[in-house]
């Protein structure tokens, strides 16, 4: 099933580089403002990182996400969705939020997540910091600046009920089109960020040393529009923390190839 997934997702990124030649620039995704939207992604990422620690050995992940939003009758600018995260057989989130305008700035984001792992991820990451447990639940609120502005900006905080750990992430995002850069047809999306993660809690069986650290990292993407509601991409990620355990510390790098699609 995983090769299957695997073959699938590269089918649709190649596919999409051969047969839109003529694609528009992508649309950007807003507060819906009727009915109901869906949006999507589907990847493969060389490795498997979170927060600036690479969680596993096995290199190779897919990994989807679907989201229904909808804006809420009565509060123009307000909507509430669900989405559904999957990471091969690594785990499964579900979250629950909403958005609202900010002022015209921007969009102010909140929910609540709850992560289930397929696998023992607690025995995976035994003596390897705060990444994730096999059970469970975080609330988190930011602030995203709203498309269009020369650096797009976002700040969010997250805070882990089960771990009693806190992340707080700022990042920002510039995008550059193809036309520009003499390559029209294609886009380059870049993106930076900065985060703190402090654990009060330990992983149940995983010892008994609550820690802190700073992660960082980057991505460049060569993007392609298909249609008015669709890209794909490839691109390349680099992430470092300062965590002082040795399973997880330091940097890395890896590939990924990704579609998008929203209607």
């Amino acid at each position: 099933m995983k090769n299957t997934l695997t073959a699938l997702a590269l089918a649709v990124f190649t596919a999409g580089l051969a047969h839109a030649q003529t694609a528009p620039a992508p649309v950007a995704v807003a507060t819906p403002t009727s009915d109901i939207s869906v949006s999507g992604r589907f990847s493969w990422e060389a490795k498997n990182v979170f927060r600036g620690k690479e969680r596993s050995s096995t290199d190779g992940l897919i990994q989807s996400t679907v989201t229904v939003e909808s804006a809420i009758p009565g509060f123009a600018g307000v909507s509430a969705y669900v989405s559904y995260f999957n990471a091969d057989s690594f785990e499964r989130t579900i979250n629950i939020g909403g958005r609202t305008d900010l002022n015209g700035v921007g969009t102010i984001d909140f929910g609540v997540s709850r992560t289930l792992s397929v696998n023992s991820v607690t025995a995976t990451l035994a003596g390897q910091g705060f990444t994730r447990i096999d059970n469970s639940r975080e609330l988190y609120v930011g602030v995203v600046q709203k498309t269009g502005s020369f650096l797009k900006a976002s700040a969010f905080l997250y805070y882990n009920t089960d771990l009693k750990q806190t992340n707080f992430v700022v990042a920002g995002s510039k995008d550059f089109e193809g036309k520009n850069l003499g390559v029209p047809g294609f886009d380059l999306e870049t993106k930076a960020y900065l985060g703190l993660a402090d654990s009060k809690n330990t992983v149940s069986d995983g010892g008994d040393v609550a820690n802190s650290y700073v992660y960082l990292g980057a991505s460049a993407d060569v993007t392609r529009a298909i249609g008015t509601g669709a890209k794909v991409g490839l691109g390349v990620n680099w992430a470092y923390n300062t965590d002082g355990q040795a399973a997880t510390s330091g940097s890395a790098v890896w590939l990924k190839a990704y579609a998008n699609f929203k209607f």
